[in-house]
């Protein structure tokens, strides 16, 4: 039985869209990891020239000159990655790369930096190259490939949650606030000068806030965790996760943990681009501005997008969204399923669901 499962999970495939926009994000953050080692470099100077602490043999730590040739490979392979071109080897090297260099320095080793470089180490086993690829135009058709690795990625997701939240439930300080309270001590400015209200940066620091706010950062943790697990919980994890980590990018200093986990939770979409239809009407004027920016923003291909004439019954409606099961939303309703699948509109997403279900009427019906 767990063989047979381990097959099912071999060989399962799917569109393989969502991986492009994976891939150029992980792009992104690599190119800026490996930007923010070089002004390091030239600013504070090679770290092996001062206390460091390897975690192997010191006679492997690189001299500076074959560190800083390690850091402008970084970059050019990270460059590389984004735009497409020759981007699984590129990922492989530059995670090896960045793996290495953080056994060579126990000081410079960070958990979002870890995670950075195991989610694109994974990702290079993946068919992450066959769109978004610079100077190829866009495939008509999806793009199908095994995504044994993007489910090692989402298991890393998922583990990343247990171990923070397991190891905060189990230290006195953190769940007894007093590390959130040092956090908002050495971050307020910061929180400050992001837009966060003075008199909620005030309220925070205090000690039985900070308390509170502990227990509730590690019930998320757990929760999440728990909630990614499942097909029925995930799209509430997904949204609850979304403004945690926005939150906690206010109001701490976490370098990019909060835009690669963001970019990790497109791996929990359902792999089934275009299964969705978006039909707008071309004689509104609104019809064929709303059909623009939905495709604009629909970064994850959820939609198959074209112009429609209405019929009888939708006849006054500028955009119909239809669902998998071919049920028909118009309205607020469509709103609602535009914002649970474009990551742009997705923080809105709890809110209008919310209301879309106070007020739904018969405003869904049988696509023909």
């Amino acid at each position: 039985m767990v063989s047979a499962a381990l097959s099912r999970w071999r060989i399962e495939g799917g569109d393989s869209r969502v991986l492009g926009v994976v891939r150029a994000a992980v792009g992104v953050l690599l190119l800026l990891q490996a930007f923010g080692a070089a002004r390091s470099l030239q600013a504070d100077g090679y770290f092996g020239d001062h206390f460091h602490l390897p975690l192997i043999a010191p006679s492997l730590v690189p001299p500076r000159s074959v560190y800083a040739a390690m850091l402008a490979l970084q970059l050019l392979l990270a460059a590389a990655v984004i735009v497409g071109r020759g981007a699984r080897p590129a990922l492989l090297v530059c995670a090896s790369i960045g793996i290495y260099l953080l056994l060579c320095d126990r000081l410079q080793f960070h958990h979002n930096r870890y995670a950075l470089f195991c989610y694109a180490w994974l990702l290079s086993f993946s068919p992450c190259d066959q769109n978004l690829v610079a100077g190829r135009p866009s495939r008509a058709s999806p793009a199908h490939g095994p995504l044994w690795a993007a489910r090692l990625m989402q298991l890393q997701c998922i583990l990343i949650y247990l171990g923070s939240g397991g190891s905060k439930l189990l230290d006195p300080d953190w769940r007894g606030g007093l590390v959130l309270f040092d956090r908002f001590a050495r971050y307020g400015e910061q929180a400050l000068s992001r837009g966060v209200p003075p008199s909620l940066v005030e309220a925070l620091s205090r000690a039985e806030t900070t308390s509170l706010l502990a227990k509730i950062a590690i019930a998320t943790e757990l929760g999440l965790a728990v909630g990614l697990m499942f097909r029925r919980t995930r799209v509430v994890a997904l949204w609850w996760g979304v403004w945690f980590h926005l939150t906690i990018e206010v109001t701490s200093k976490v370098e990019g943990f909060t835009w690669l986990t963001l970019a990790a939770y497109a791996l929990f979409a359902t792999h089934d681009g275009r299964a969705r239809k978006l039909r707008w009407n071309p004689a509104s004027l609104r019809g064929r501005a709303c059909g623009r920016l939905i495709m604009a923003i629909d970064w994850l291909s959820r939609f198959d997008a074209r112009a429609w004439t209405p019929d009888s019954v939708a006849s006054h409606h500028a955009v119909v969204i239809v669902d998998r099961d071919g049920a028909r939303h118009t309205g607020l309703h469509a709103l609602t399923a535009v914002a649970r699948t474009c990551p742009l509109l997705f923080p809105m997403w709890g809110p209008l669901a919310l209301v879309s279900v106070l007020t739904r009427r018969a405003a869904t019906r049988s696509w023909s």
